[in-house]
């Protein structure tokens, strides 16, 4: 293929040149004959003249000839070089791609310039540190899952073990064990399928007029018997005249997910507030709590899919650490951006910023 790509590029620049070379010989050719034809028929009268004349067109019609020869052979050979350097990069592209088809993500494509070769090398080099991060999430991804199975199912078969030996009697407290296990596993399902559904390419938002003040009192109304039966407080301060596009269900699954964050990691007796202010072209949305915090370092993770922290984000609390991932992905799709403020032992601040265009 390497030869074959390079032999054609060579034989194209070959022909093409030899094509115009052998016309415009041609072309001369005709015309030193027309013009000394026309002499010899003018200088009739001057005999000794004709064997110098024909002589003479003899001699540069011989020069065009062997010139072009030259020319032609120059010309294979620059063309030769100039196929080879042009070809190698395209089949270097080549042979990384057919690696990557293999898996080989680190294969990369050494780039020279500043031409469109080049910049095809770095796409294609983009492509590959895609593929091989893409790979990493997915590895990782799988492990997550397999990690977040395991203890729980793991419970429920020694349980049921347990049970089938006759070593435990099956009284209400184990069972009730047993089914939260296993609403466990349908949470994890069920947050998996939610972020599936976001990620997917034929994921659409229904953006409409829609008010925000109204639907964060919706989502503090459906939560509050759960923070009362935790006694925690859950307040709601923003103006009712915040209209401006979004999706309005997406929107209360964004809420949702961080007051159901904040209950989590908020002892009994404490206070979680939700906000949002009009900042002129964006909504500023705020949910702040006086928790349990983060650790700094955890900050730049905690939108990672699976991530808790070593305390606050154990898995004894019910979480699936999905519910951030998905915060993140929702926020993303109405074009606006979230992130966290925290101090750990003092409470955490979550902050959406949305555009009101």
């Amino acid at each position: 293929m390497r030869k074959g790509l390079h032999a054609r590029l060579a034989l194209i620049f070959t022909l093409i040149a030899s094509a115009v070379l052998i016309l415009t010989s041609i072309i001369y050719a005709l015309e030193i004959h027309y013009h000394f034809t026309m002499f010899q028929h003018e200088s009739a009268t001057i005999q000794h003249l004709d064997p110098l004349s024909s002589h003479l067109e003899r001699a540069m019609l011989e020069s065009i000839l062997f010139t072009a020869i030259a020319a032609i052979i120059l010309v294979f050979i620059v063309s030769y070089f100039v196929a080879k350097r042009l070809s190698n990069p395209l089949l270097q592209m080549r042979e990384a791609a057919e690696k990557m088809t293999k898996g080989q993500w680190k294969t990369r494509v050494k780039i020279s310039g500043n031409d469109e070769l080049s910049e095809l090398g770095h796409s294609l080099n983009q492509l590959a540190l895609e593929l091989e991060n893409q790979e990493i999430a997915r590895k990782n991804m799988t492990a997550d899952i397999a990690h977040e199975l395991r203890k729980p199912l793991t419970t429920l078969k020694s349980h049921m073990e347990a049970f089938e030996d006759g070593i435990w009697e099956p009284t209400l407290e184990r069972i009730k064990d047993c089914t939260e296990e296993i609403n466990r596993l349908i949470h994890l399902i069920q947050d998996l399928e939610q972020l599936n559904t976001i990620e997917s390419p034929e994921f659409r938002m229904n953006f409409k007029e829609n008010n925000l003040g109204g639907v964060i009192k919706h989502c503090i109304v459906s939560v509050t018997s759960a923070y009362l039966q935790k006694n925690v407080d859950v307040q709601a301060n923003s103006s009712d005249n915040l209209n401006f596009p979004f999706d309005e269900e997406r929107m209360k699954q964004i809420l949702f997910n961080l007051l159901s964050n904040s209950l989590k990691y908020t002892p009994a007796g404490g206070l979680v507030r939700v906000s949002a202010e009009n900042k002129g072209d964006h909504v500023l949305i705020s949910v702040k709590d006086n928790g349990t915090g983060m650790r700094k370092k955890s900050l730049e993770k905690v939108f990672d899919r699976f991530y808790r922290e070593d305390r606050s984000r154990s898995r004894d609390t019910g979480g699936s650490g999905i519910g951030l991932t998905i915060v993140r992905r929702l926020v993303e799709a109405h074009q606006g951006t979230v992130w966290i403020e925290s101090t750990e032992g003092m409470g955490t601040i979550v902050y959406i910023q949305l555009p009101k265009n």
